[in-house]
């Protein structure tokens, strides 16, 4: 296993609760030569609470509706990169996170495992007085089972899986997408330090993953609002929801 990570990211997954499973991984894969500490995944249950309050607007969640059926699919389960730009309210004495826009880029969906997020447009966003609120993300689909098998996921001794509670490939965050996240922070703090970059992976099974921009957590209350007014809740991994454990 090829140790890729900066020690800045490592440092930052320790700090968070992610030292012994890391270690755990890397020792039961060193003899793995085509596989990288980056490919290691964990699993969005495990993750902590952020707290943010999170409320989609309704054509943001048109258009996850929308990732989720094309991603669900292993024919069309290419990553797509996309932003989501809002701002923080007020309500009730309370602070919401509102999204209020999404931006898709299907040409750049090339890959059922990686992803390009566009810098030059992230830096316009960055520079942009219309949201204070910037979330970098992805889609992970459900890949065929041929390329589900050779997942780092798929190759872990099953009393890691159970551990860790590691399901398959495409329904977990891996190393990489933690990495890519502490990137665009740093750039965002030398171009506009008062933004707040979150990250976010949408996933096959419709969990949508939110993570904050200061601790490894992601957020356990994400809804929207129907056109009708109904509040409807947005699956976030919880550790009730939609169990999926990773088996060889």
């Amino acid at each position: 296993m090829k140790f890729d990570v900066p020690a800045k990211v490592i440092n930052k997954l320790f700090d968070n609760g992610y030292e012994e499973q890391i270690i755990d991984i890397i020792m039961a894969c060193e003899n793995i030569k085509n596989k990288e500490v980056s490919d290691i995944p964990i699993s969005p249950t495990r993750m902590t609470d952020s707290n943010d309050k999170i409320i989609l607007a309704p054509n943001v969640y048109e258009v996850y509706l929308r990732l989720v059926e094309r991603i669900s699919n292993p024919e069309t389960s290419q990553e797509i990169p996309f932003f989501l730009l809002g701002n923080k309210k007020y309500i009730n004495n309370e602070t919401y996170i509102m999204i209020e826009k999404i931006e898709c880029d299907f040409t750049k969906a090339l890959s059922e495992t990686s992803v390009t997020v566009d810098l030059d447009r992230f830096k316009e966003l960055i520079k942009s007085e219309n949201y204070s609120i910037i979330s970098i993300g992805h889609t992970h689909g459900n890949v065929k089972e041929e390329q589900k098998s050779t997942s780092l996921a798929s190759m872990l001794p099953n009393e890691l899986k159970e551990k860790y509670n590691i399901r398959e490939i495409g329904l977990n965050i891996s190393l990489a997408d933690i990495w890519q996240h502490e990137a665009f922070i740093e750039i965002a703090n030398k171009l506009s330090p008062s933004k707040e970059i979150l990250q976010t992976i949408i996933m096959f099974n419709g969990e949508m993953i939110i993570i904050n921009s200061d601790k490894i957590s992601k957020s356990n209350e994400i809804h929207t609002i129907l056109l009708d007014g109904t509040l409807k809740t947005i699956p976030t991994a919880l550790n009730n929801q939609n169990i999926n454990i990773a088996r060889n």
